[in-house]
């Protein structure tokens, strides 16, 4: 049976003198219980481009990480940012390709700062720090501590929506960032009851992305989270064999 190859971007970091990239197990166990082959992404060595490597998977799966660096999106409280902060490589790396995986249609499931990124990417900003500067927050969380749940409250004629079977998944939240300004050619399809987005699409195409600021890699158990990996893996078959 044909599987789908997902690509993953990885996390970069340093460990005893060298550059690592690493992917959690809990991202590879969803994209293979959906149906996928994933496969860890690497950033380009001599000679490497975005295009080798996006004509060579089907679909991307953009996953969580440490903070972006506000930098990058016009930020100006760095201190409010929490100590690992992501690595420069790593934001270029998940930049370029998340906009090669749009360019040569290939489906993408944003996950937690991947969801953040895409926002970014789209020219949007994020709070640098939920309880710091949202009035009225909730509480999402700890993303170096527990993680609480809340409801999600859904657009019913969303891409989502009609993914999860659902306009109301009950949701795990462990992070203190999120949308701030939206970016441009977004639409929010999805809230959480103080307000904040938690689900993005594309204005123009939805089935471009599926862009949620949760974990449902962590909810394998729960239907309506596996759905969204199913989306995926179902959407790049679909599209690699058309």
């Amino acid at each position: 049976m044909f599987k789908p190859i997902i690509g993953i971007n990885p996390y970069y970091f340093e460990y005893d003198e060298s550059f690592w990239n690493g992917t959690k197990e809990k991202y590879f166990r969803s994209v293979w219980l959906a149906g996928g082959l994933p496969v860890t992404l690497h950033h380009f060595s001599s000679g490497g481009t975005v295009e080798d490597i996006i004509e060579r998977i089907d679909g991307l799966l953009l996953v969580g990480g440490p903070d972006i660096p506000n930098t990058i999106y016009g930020g100006k409280h760095s201190e409010l940012l929490d100590e690992d902060v992501m690595h420069l490589n790593r934001e270029k790396f998940d930049r370029i390709i998340f906009l090669a995986a749009e360019s040569f249609r290939k489906p993408v499931l944003g996950i937690c700062v991947g969801f953040q990124h895409i926002n970014v990417i789209y020219g949007g900003t994020l709070f640098e720090d939920i309880p710091t500067q949202m009035k009225g927050a909730i509480d999402h969380g700890d993303p170096n501590g527990a993680i609480t749940n809340h409801i999600v409250r859904l657009d019913k004629n969303s891409l989502t929506a009609k993914v999860m079977g659902t306009s109301k998944p009950t949701v795990n939240s462990a992070h203190h960032q999120g949308i701030n300004k939206l970016g441009d050619g977004l639409r929010i399809v999805g809230r959480s009851p103080d307000g904040l987005p938690e689900v993005i699409e594309d204005v123009k195409d939805s089935g471009k992305f599926i862009a949620v600021q949760w974990h449902p890699e962590i909810l394998q158990k729960n239907k309506e989270q596996k759905n969204l990996f199913g989306w995926l893996v179902e959407e790049a078959k679909k599209r690699r064999i058309g």
